[in-house]
């Protein structure tokens, strides 16, 4: 059975569109899909038996097993690293659709707080990914405060939140001297 051109296609973009055995890139060369067990021995069509190739390297392992070539490098702990990096790639796409809820949740709260304009809005989402809801509140109302809803609203919210960050989260001063 052919491979899928799906498949092919994780195969060359886990690997980085780059030979496994030499290092050259594509579109330097025309790329091919090996079996890092051969089909002619039992192997599989499996994403962890599959592995990115250039033709010459390609027919110069033949149909040999890969662990019976000198590479420098175990096939089962190049295997082990790939199934590590899926994983590693899996529990971060989790965490950064758990951080974008929760941007926008904290985005809907200042929202009904204070009804951003179209300039505003950008600039307090921006905030959210590193700084807590509270002090982007915070430094919002100051902003409108001593610039109202202009343009140079942006430019002083950011330095707010600047100074804070600053003066290691001691926002009191900053606080006192901005009211």
């Amino acid at each position: 059975m052919a491979i899928s051109k799906r498949l092919r296609f994780e195969v060359f973009k886990r690997d980085s569109f780059t030979c496994q055995y030499c290092g050259i890139k594509s579109p330097k060369v025309i790329l091919e899909i090996d079996h890092i067990l051969p089909k002619s021995k039992n192997g599989n069509e499996d994403l962890m038996n599959l592995i990115t190739s250039c033709f010459d390297c390609n027919r110069g392992k033949g149909n040999v097993n890969l662990s019976a070539i000198i590479t420098g490098e175990d096939p089962h702990d190049k295997a082990i690293e790939l199934a590590e990096r899926e994983r590693q790639l899996k529990e971060y796409e989790i965490v950064r659709m758990e951080i974008e809820t929760r941007v926008d949740e904290d985005y809907e709260w200042i929202d009904i707080q204070i009804h951003p304009s179209k300039f505003m809005k950008t600039a307090i989402r921006n905030c959210l990914y590193n700084t807590s809801r509270f002090d982007v509140l915070e430094a919002a109302k100051i902003a409108d405060s001593k610039r109202g809803r202009s343009a140079g609203w942006t430019a002083y919210f950011y330095a707010i939140l600047k100074n804070w960050k600053h003066a290691n989260g001691d926002r009191t001063k900053y606080s006192e001297k901005e009211n």
